[in-house]
């Protein structure tokens, strides 16, 4: 049984805020299992006894998390930790727009899923060792928009975090990935990162998409991590170069 015994937080010589200190410790309960997707967390005031804090603190830290999409509040009710499926359109951007400035809507076509070696840019990517050469799942779609093919795309998964996933599980039915890895493997993606850059098609992507040989193509590479910044996925989608381009948007200056 987890020791919820109260926490020191902020020892002396620390710099860091009391709540960003308790959010932490949030985060790190939430890593090891303590609260699940979908349960309510402890009262404000539970916490702050637990962390020897003043509650604003824990309403600092916590509003931070709920900011993050981490947790949520519901009036009357309390704080819960955040389900991906409650939050599917956070999830569903993928900043992709067409030659009319649309962003483009597509379903995943699973054409094949298979259980390899990571090879060791995949190793590094997903924090692997690559001298035991662990195993990943590839995972290939075609991307489909008004069933016209418009893109392809390729998943690698650590079979390690992802023991039970198999290829019916990620087959379309309107939920996104990442509340299936919740729900399927309860692997939760915190946070995102993207890289875009340009090539030209190679043999298959070229039949897939009906291109020639050597036209542009937009890729973008994405690194998902769950908590304590673990990678967790590498999802690269490949588009037709000149009608589409990426499109990322802040709301808000800080």
């Amino acid at each position: 049984m987890k020791d919820r015994r109260k926490i020191k937080l902020n020892p002396i010589g620390s710099d860091t805020p009391l709540y960003r200190e308790v959010r932490r410790h949030i985060l790190q309960c939430l890593a090891e299992g303590e609260w699940k997707p979908g349960e309510r967390l402890p009262t404000e005031s539970a916490l702050a006894e637990r962390f020897g804090v003043a509650i604003s603190t824990v309403r600092a830290g916590v509003g931070e998390l709920t900011a993050a999409g981490v947790l949520i509040r519901h009036q009357g009710k309390g704080t819960f930790v955040a389900r991906h499926d409650l939050h599917t359109q956070h999830f569903r951007y993928s900043n992709i727009f067409n030659s009319r400035r649309e962003k483009i809507s597509t379903t995943r076509e699973i054409v094949s899923m298979r259980k390899v070696r990571a090879d060791r840019e995949t190793a590094e990517l997903l924090q692997l060792d690559p001298k035991i050469a662990p195993l990943v799942h590839r995972v290939a779609c075609i991307s489909r928009s008004a069933k016209a093919a418009v893109g392809v795309m390729e998943l690698i998964l650590p079979v390690a975090l992802f023991p039970k996933l198999q290829q019916r599980d990620l087959k379309p039915t309107g939920e996104n990935l990442y509340s299936v890895y919740q729900r399927v493997c309860g692997v939760t993606v915190l946070r995102m990162e993207e890289r875009v850059s340009a090539r030209t098609t190679d043999a298959q992507t070229a039949k897939t998409l009906k291109l020639r040989a050597g036209h542009p193509l937009l890729q973008v590479e994405r690194v998902a991590y769950t908590f304590n910044n673990v990678p967790v996925e590498i999802r690269r989608r490949t588009y037709e170069g000149l009608q589409h381009h990426y499109l990322f948007t802040h709301d808000e200056l800080d």
